[in-house]
């Protein structure tokens, strides 16, 4: 990723100069002419198709640039403007395959997960795990379908034992995505922070589960369908349980620990190639 080079020097100018910001791919044109925006918006100075442009620019994976683009609108403020810089740096020294790099992403985000209360979630979360370990095309349509009857069966279950089933539900939920996702991952990013922010706002939760159920049975099954349409589900999902949730923290909290995580294990896995 030698060209990655070029790309670490703009980051740095733009963290330099203070250009990064939340939300926005280009906004506030500055006095030199440069504009302000979010990681890639900023990188390539353009709000159009910006993370495919630097992509194919910078010889980086889609899948690492969209899922990096998440990270940095999912942490807090003071994080994201250093992100940039930090993955880049680590990006330039890793030695290792980025492919694998993308299932040994997984295989940390599912191991997170355990245990839960739920016996077949828990099998199924440990089977999409297998696949990520050793993938071919026939583990990860098992270990697709053993997730969407994990969730199911979480989401029934939630009828007579609400409580368990509810953080058993949300982690089932992620098996089934993080199963499906690696065969589309140019829709990554979005059903990744959807399904991640559920999966942490839920389980820490007081939310009722009387509603939660009927959705929960929709969100497993669209997971594999649809990741537009689960993206949004288990958004509005996240959003609920965080805003209910019994404790001090915001939702906004919550979720940047979520995307803290996935910049943590990201770091590690590359260094550990360096």
């Amino acid at each position: 990723m030698k060209k990655l080079n070029e790309l670490l020097e703009i980051m740095k100018e733009h963290q330099k100069s203070d250009r990064l910001v939340h939300g926005a791919w280009l906004i506030d044109e500055t006095v030199d002419g440069v504009y302000r925006g979010c990681f890639f918006g900023c990188a390539m100075q353009t709000p159009n198709n910006a993370i495919g442009k630097a992509c194919e620019k910078y010889d980086l994976p889609l899948w690492i640039g969209e899922w990096s683009e998440s990270v940095f609108e999912g942490l807090k403020p003071e994080d994201a403007v250093k992100w940039p810089v930090q993955l880049l740096e680590a990006l330039i020294n890793f030695s290792g395959d980025t492919e694998k790099l993308m299932h040994d992403l997984a295989i940390k985000r599912l191991t997170n997960l355990l245990p839960t209360e739920n016996e077949e979630v828990n099998s199924a979360i440990e089977s999409v795990i297998d696949y990520h370990k050793n993938p071919d095309e026939q583990k990860r349509i098992a270990a697709e379908s053993a997730a969407e009857s994990a969730a199911e069966s979480a989401a029934s279950s939630a009828r007579s034992a609400r409580s368990a089933a509810r953080s058993a539900r949300s982690a089932a939920r992620s098996a089934a995505w993080s199963a499906w996702s690696t065969a589309d991952t140019a829709d990554a990013a979005t059903a990744l922070s959807a399904a991640l922010s559920a999966a942490d706002a839920a389980a820490r939760s007081a939310w009722s589960a009387a509603s939660s159920a009927e959705s929960a049975a929709e969100s497993a099954a669209e997971s594999a369908a649809s990741s537009a349409r689960s993206a949004r589900s288990a958004a509005s999902a996240a959003w609920s349980a965080a805003r209910s949730a019994d404790t001090a923290r915001s939702a906004a909290d919550a979720t940047a620990d979520v995307w803290s995580r996935e910049r943590d294990w990201m770091l590690e896995l590359l260094r550990e190639k360096s």
